[in-house]
């Protein structure tokens, strides 16, 4: 099983066992807001939990589906993802969508920061990439606290659910090399 830890997160495989504080976050209409699924039903997010152990027992998943729990008590307060785009190009794609009463904590930075480092150093990927709603700041502030460049600002680039709506929504994409990840590791191990 494979299992990621932070300073105060462990990341570890989402599934089934998660749906009470899975669906406690997903299925609140303000906490999806910026999110291009859900608010989920019941059935919907155990539907989504056994997509993520099927996924988890593929010998090279391509979707690497993690919750994210506090080691201080236990509890899961999220999740967060590394979904491979495509084996010859050796890239991939993040997503995180955590329980409104944990955001602003430095929770996001900290699970996309195991990210990347899984997805360079274990997983040997060339590049990464996300992207978010433009009006979505947050989620904005967490890529770039983690090293990722802003290389696009797509206008009205999606038709989805924003909030309570469906919209064309301008989207920001962020990516970063595993050199540019290297040489950003090496050098705080310098100054460190």
């Amino acid at each position: 099983m494979i299992k990621l830890e932070t300073e105060r997160l462990v990341l570890r495989p989402l599934g089934t066992q998660d749906f009470d504080a899975y669906y406690s976050y997903t299925s609140v209409p303000e906490n999806m807001t910026y999110m291009i699924f859900g608010p989920y039903t019941p059935e919907e997010a155990m539907r989504f939990l056994k997509m993520c152990e099927t996924w988890w027992k593929e010998e090279l998943p391509r979707v690497y589906e993690f919750a994210v729990v506090l080691k201080e008590n236990g509890k899961m307060i999220g999740n967060c993802g590394l979904y491979m785009d495509d084996e010859r190009r050796l890239t991939g794609m993040l997503g995180w969508c955590f329980h409104r009463d944990y955001w602003n904590k430095g929770y996001a930075t900290e699970s996309v920061r195991a990210l990347l480092k899984f997805g360079f150093e274990e997983l040997n990927l060339h590049r990464i990439h996300a992207e978010c709603n433009a009006d979505n700041i947050a989620s904005a502030r967490v890529m770039e606290k983690v090293g990722m460049r802003r290389e696009g600002h797509f206008i009205k680039n999606r038709f989805d659910r924003v909030g309570d709506k469906k919209m064309w929504y301008d989207e920001f994409f962020y990516g970063i090399l595993r050199e540019e990840y290297l040489a950003a590791k090496e050098k705080q191990n310098n100054q460190g």
